[in-house]
């Protein structure tokens, strides 16, 4: 299990900001913070297999003339703590590779996009900056009215400020300060108007 980089103190802040943001722009900004993108069980067990069978081996190596089940326990024990301890939060982000751990953030988020109905506002001004705690990742998805404005490399600035405050333990301010940076930015682009309703909720997204 991964333990969240964000309290529900510093979650409570990042909505304020959200909430500050918001008053500025007819954008939405939503904020997403969870434990992981994917399960990711293949790795584990492959680790598993190969302790096991390690495991049987060197029992056989002691004791050649051993019963054949007590291989067999050996093996399934040796198997069954390899898998539990490599889901550790540190093991199993080693287990992870790069370009996986890339696919996998990318897909949750435009699920996520999806499934929260960013899609779905008014202007198309929908923002989504989505952390995933186990890849220490981060993407910044708008919606078509920014992304035509802007692109996909126009959020690169705040994607390397959040990750740098991340690596460093500082998830929350690395978000103030991205929110912060964004709050001009989105109020040029999605120009708040009078009649501006709040399509999305604040609240942080936590798994």
């Amino acid at each position: 299990m991964v333990t969240s980089i964000l309290s529900e103190a510093d979650a409570r802040e990042v909505e304020a900001a959200i909430g500050r943001v918001e008053a500025q722009t007819a954008a939405e900004v939503v904020v997403a913070v969870l434990p992981q993108s994917r399960e990711y069980w293949r790795g584990r067990v492959l680790l598993a297999l190969a302790w096991a069978l390690a495991g049987g081996l060197a029992y056989l190596w002691l004791e050649p003339w051993g019963e054949p089940a007590l291989v067999l326990l050996v093996e399934v024990v040796v198997g069954a703590l390899t898998f539990a301890f490599s889901g550790l939060g540190p093991l199993r982000a080693s287990l992870i590779s790069a370009a996986a751990a890339e696919r996998a953030v990318h897909a949750r988020a435009l699920q996520l996009f999806a499934e929260r109905g960013l899609h779905g506002t008014r202007g198309r001004t929908a923002l989504l900056i989505f952390v995933s705690e186990l890849e220490r990742r981060v993407v910044l998805l708008g919606d078509r009215s920014l992304n035509d404005e802007l692109g996909q490399s126009g959020w690169d600035a705040q994607v390397e400020l959040l990750l740098g405050h991340i690596r460093q333990g500082h998830a929350r301010q690395g978000l103030l300060e991205v929110l912060e940076q964004l709050a001009p930015r989105l109020a040029k682009l999605a120009p708040r108007e009078d009649d501006d309703q709040n399509e999305l909720p604040d609240a942080v997204l936590r798994g």
